[in-house]
């Protein structure tokens, strides 16, 4: 075997079934039943890693205070947190995808849980970085992503109310931990409150191992199958038999033992024909390209040696592993959170669930050379995830270049108040109380304004990219606005509205990537998307802390947020220009037409096999007589 080779049982991973039949291997959600308790799960996980993440402000001027440190570098602690858990994104995902949500949501919580009990005794501000700030965020992305990854897994045509469910964990979260963060700080030292916050995200084990993996139906359907198709032989037979003196022209059992006997001499000297030519008609060929169209519930593949042939990679050989086929992230639209009605592969599938799904399970076969064909250690499902999430060659795409540049804008003023609000109010004389609970003002409207963005968009129809420009730019104006709020009155209106439209901002992301570059690229742009936000949301708190020390006011800082808002907004309205809108058009309707084309090609293909074999019965018939 060559140096650069390797295959599925190098990973654990390989089989020696001859036969995959796709259709058997790939789960159907279920859209409800134990959908509902996933549902259910993911709110809790996103209660406890958004929560912790958006109260750290209320901890900022504690720790201020005991490690006499500028709030700068305090704040890094929060921005770590919150920055690691969306920058760990590609390389949680591939890990999902190779070992399950389960495994991978109980491990975070763990690893999440030892980082927090380890920072509770931290002496200085370095460890508490390393501790609660990088490793905590590292665990808790491990927390996040398989939460956002099991809803989409387990709903299809619910699954823009499911997520909205489950995503509303976010804002319920900060309404509940903000105010008891205060609390907790008057009651106990920071050590025993860091203990405290290591024990409940210990808990978001017991919400991990409620994601169970979703199986395929396979074997019981199989049974039921070859069961039906067993007795209506033995029907059909008997009914020959008794009928065989009464017509001489119905061929009797034996004809049909006899026609069995050269339908299977033919099939077999067809398939050593076929398997001789694989390797050439694989070239060029697709994974979806092989997948079968589901009928009546139940999945027919043409031809079967195309799926016993190896999946190619460059310079190696690969086996499509049946568990292959119901992995997360091996489905286009995993993390699409909006109604699939409004998906083209979804209307050209004939709205229905199965071979929808079918169509958009995606293995890669034999990708160009890249830099990730050298990670030979890794599994294929984990090396195929991370390099479809970073593949920098989207950023050649105008449309994605200016989202990805807006989102690290906007995303380096998205935290300042999620940071600075708590010790701004104090400044103005505020009770700590009061002053945590404009978090949790926040936290609760985030929740009212996914409600009302998901309606928006899903239900009446209007515009994402629309509705999310208007956030941004009324997010800018809130951030200006802000350091004129002297009252604590004028502070509660100020966090209304910033929660509600920093909600749209936040939710509309995979509508909108999917609206302008197609369902095909998703899950690259939310990789890429996802790693982008994470690195504006860890230098974004420390560099408006760093304002707050050079000029000694919270009001040049919550105006770098706004000022970074406002060129988000700015790179987001590009969008709207005839020449890039009408770009982004004929590709969303090139796709469209392309999967029309594959369905039209899947339904002669069957038409053609279908009167290929009627033709060969009738001639096998012929010999007989």
């Amino acid at each position: 075997m060559k140096s650069g080779e390797r295959n599925r049982n190098s990973s654990g991973e390989s089989t020696s079934s001859s036969e995959v039949d796709p259709g058997d291997y790939i789960p159907t959600p279920p859209d409800g039943g134990w959908g509902w308790v996933v549902v259910a799960s993911s709110f809790m996980c996103f209660v406890i890693v958004d929560g912790l993440g958006y109260s750290f402000g209320v901890l900022l001027p504690l720790w201020v205070d005991v490690f006499q440190e500028s709030r700068g570098k305090v704040s890094l602690i929060g921005s770590l947190l919150n920055g690691m858990y969306l920058c760990a994104g590609p390389i949680v995902s591939g890990l999902t995808n190779r070992f399950g949500c389960r495994a991978v949501a109980i491990a975070g919580s763990i690893f999440a849980t030892i980082a927090f009990v380890a920072s509770s005794f931290s002496n200085n501000i370095t460890v508490l970085l390393l501790t609660y700030g990088f490793l905590g965020g590292l665990g808790f992305g491990l927390i996040y992503l398989p939460a956002v990854v099991i809803v989409g897994y387990y709903f299809e045509k619910r699954r823009a109310i499911a997520t909205g469910i489950a995503v509303c964990g976010s804002g319920v979260g900060t309404f509940i931990f903000a105010p008891v963060n205060a609390i907790m700080i008057d009651a106990f030292d920071w050590r025993n409150l860091v203990m405290i916050q290591a024990a409940i995200v210990l808990n978001a084990c017991v919400f991990g191992m409620l994601m169970r993996p979703l199986e395929p139906t396979k074997k019981m359907k199989q049974y039921q199958r070859k069961a039906q198709m067993e007795n209506a032989k033995k029907k059909a037979i008997r009914g020959r038999k008794r009928n065989a003196h009464s017509d001489s022209s119905m061929p009797c059992a034996d004809d049909f033992t006899k026609l069995k006997e050269i339908k299977d001499r033919k099939e077999r000297a067809n398939e050593k024909r076929t398997i001789s030519e694989t390797s050439d008609l694989l070239n060029g060929i697709k994974a979806h390209e092989i997948h079968p169209r589901i009928e009546s519930g139940y999945a027919k593949t043409q031809p079967k040696p195309f799926l016993s042939a190896p999946r190619l990679r460059h310079d190696s050989t690969h086996h499509v592993e049946k568990t292959d086929y119901s992995r997360p992230m091996y489905r286009q639209d995993i993390f699409y959170s909006g109604s699939i009605y409004n998906i083209p592969q979804f209307k050209t599938s004939g709205s229905d669930v199965r071979e929808y799904i079918t169509s958009i399970t995606h293995i890669p076969d034999t990708p160009s050379p890249s830099c990730w064909d050298r990670c030979t250690c890794l599994p294929v499902s984990v090396v195929d995830t991370m390099k479809d999430m970073l593949d920098l060659s989207l950023l050649k795409d105008f449309s994605f270049l200016m989202i990805c540049v807006g989102n690290i804008f906007a995303m380096t003023g998205f935290y300042v108040p999620f940071s600075y609000i708590v010790d701004h109010a104090m400044q103005w004389d505020i009770p700590k109380t009061d002053a945590a609970f404009l978090l949790s003002i926040i936290g609760i409207t985030n929740t009212i304004g996914r409600i009302l963005s998901g309606l928006l968009v899903d239900i009446f129809k209007l515009n994402a990219l629309v509705i999310n420009n208007c956030a941004l730019v009324l997010s800018a104006v809130l951030l200006f606005v802000e350091p004129f709020c002297t009252s604590y009155e004028l502070l509660i209106g100020f966090a209304v509205f910033y929660g509600l439209c920093v909600a749209a901002y936040i939710s509309l992301t995979s509508i909108i990537i999917c609206d302008l570059l197609g369902l095909k690229k998703l899950t690259n742009a939310f990789g890429l998307l996802t790693l982008a936000r994470g690195i504006a949301g860890v230098y974004g708190p420390p560099v408006a802390g760093a304002v707050y020390n050079a000029t000694g006011s919270y009001n040049y800082s919550f105006w770098l947020g706004g000022l970074m808002f406002a060129l988000g907004a700015a790179c987001h309205l590009v969008l709207h220009l005839p020449c890039v809108k009408n770009k982004g058009d004929e590709s969303v309707s090139g796709e469209i037409v392309i999967a029309e084309e594959e369905d039209n090609k899947m339904v002669n293909d069957n038409e053609d096999n279908d009167e290929s074999d009627d033709n060969e019965l009738k001639k096998d018939k012929d010999e007989i007589v």
